[in-house]
């Protein structure tokens, strides 16, 4: 009787798991290393002048546009031949990488001290497709970032045309808006009355705790500081994949809200060493006129998250008003309903894997409802080793509505209705005024 006992827990302890993860699994793209679609002859030439360390290129960041899936490497170390690339959504699951416009645009040589063309990416961390078929890079301008800093191009944001391939605007950050410890890490975009032209972008300055913000029609920027862009003490110990380490990164996670009633979206932000959930208005954030006061005023600490929920990166669904977030200490992903109070009661650790959703890096939503997730064991490369014998780099994917079916972050029937009565309500109220 114990044995049967124990093997129907043991079953539907099997059904729960599967259950929780089906939409999740296999991944859709999976490598022990990093491989590149060379042209003939060059890889061993890019070994040989150490262009190629393929141990020191680790993933960071994603981003769908259709059939294409881009993966950026930062230049943490020497031998990353490009930083920005993309794979084929329906080619192989460990294809290689083409790097993106070109090769002749995206090839940094080692020891470089400039770049051959205006299209080069030095160093990106993320990157965000928006819906105007753009793709957003904020370049650090950098390598060999973790070891011996060159810079060899300044910081900028580049934005390429994904229908042509094509360089489409270049804004270079000046002096005022940089500091010695800047660090870009994400970008988001926030597209005005779906006027493609006005345009703001907002970019998270991990390294100086701060963020900045670009005007695309007006072609200039402006840095935001405030105490909560600074990572939290009590938040800077880590533990991932048995690895324990200290971190100070500031603000580095940014995602975008519905359009409100006023015009106006909110960011969701927050650092990565840090268990606040933070929002600002982009009515704030888009005047370049404020004051301190507007400023220290306009940062508005919406919850904690909790112990242990350092994270990188979130994310914004606008079908189901739902913000998703990596949580690195847990291995997972967890998510929040926006038509519901932010507390320990409203919010959900969604899947949670340690071995395949170790250090969960980077998380997208798509054009067509899905969430993207990028694992990399990103600890084990900066303060241990990696096995190259195994799966190291993982992308998933799920449909975003059935990912949190059953879960706190999906509405009952009563509360969708109270949700869309609420939103009419606002909507007409606006429109009266």
């Amino acid at each position: 009787m114990i044995h049967i006992k124990y093997l129907s827990f043991l079953f539907l302890l099997i059904i729960s798991v599967i259950q929780n993860s089906l939409c999740l699994l296999p991944p859709e793209f999976e490598w022990k290393v990093i491989d590149f679609a060379w042209q003939p002859g060059h890889k061993e030439v890019a070994i040989a002048t150490n262009a190629y360390i393929p141990k020191n290129n680790l993933p960071t960041g994603i981003a769908r546009w259709r059939d294409k899936l881009f993966v950026t490497i930062p230049r943490w170390k020497r031998g990353v031949p490009a930083s920005l690339n993309y794979v084929l959504v329906n080619g192989s699951h460990q294809q290689a990488l083409n790097p993106y416009p070109t090769w002749a645009d995206a090839f940094v040589p080692d020891g470089a001290k400039s770049v051959s063309s205006a299209s080069t990416v030095v160093s990106a961390f993320r990157v965000h497709v928006d819906k105007c078929d753009r793709l957003w890079v904020v370049d650090n301008g950098a390598t060999n970032m973790c070891e011996n800093v060159r810079q060899i191009a300044p910081p900028a944001i580049v934005v390429f045309d994904l229908k042509r391939d094509t360089l489409k605007f270049k804004h270079f950050f000046n002096d005022a808006v940089l500091r010695d410890a800047t660090v870009f890490s994400s970008i988001a975009v926030d597209i005005v009355d779906n006027d493609c032209r006005n345009t703001y972008a907002y970019v998270a300055d991990m390294g100086a705790g701060a963020l900045v913000v670009y005007d695309l029609q007006h072609d200039t920027s402006w840095r935001l500081e405030h105490t909560h862009f600074q990572f939290q003490q009590n938040a800077s110990e880590y533990h991932v994949g048995g690895i324990d380490f200290f971190w100070h990164d500031g603000v580095s996670s940014l995602a975008l809200s519905q359009v409100a009633s006023d015009g106006h979206r909110d960011l969701y932000c927050y650092p990565t060493s840090s268990t606040k959930m933070l929002k600002i208005s982009t009515k704030l954030l888009r005047n370049p006129q404020f004051t301190p006061q507007d400023i220290q005023n306009g940062v508005e600490v919406v919850g904690e998250k909790g112990p242990q929920s350092q994270s990188t990166a979130c994310d914004f669904d606008s079908k189901n008003n739902v913000l998703f977030y990596t949580e690195l200490s847990k291995n997972g992903v967890g998510c929040w309903n926006l038509d519901r109070p932010f507390n320990p009661e409203n919010t959900q650790l969604l899947i949670s894997d340690c071995v395949a959703l170790e250090y969960p890096n980077d998380i997208k939503m798509d054009m067509d409802g899905n969430v993207w997730i990028l694992s990399d064991r990103q600890a084990r490369f900066l303060y241990d080793r990696m096995d190259f014998n195994q799966i190291n780099f993982r992308v998933l994917s799920a449909e975003s509505t059935a990912l949190i079916s059953g879960t706190r972050c999906q509405l009952s029937i009563i509360e969708r209705a109270i949700a869309y009565i609420k939103k009419t309500g606002e909507c007409a109220h606006s429109a009266a005024s």
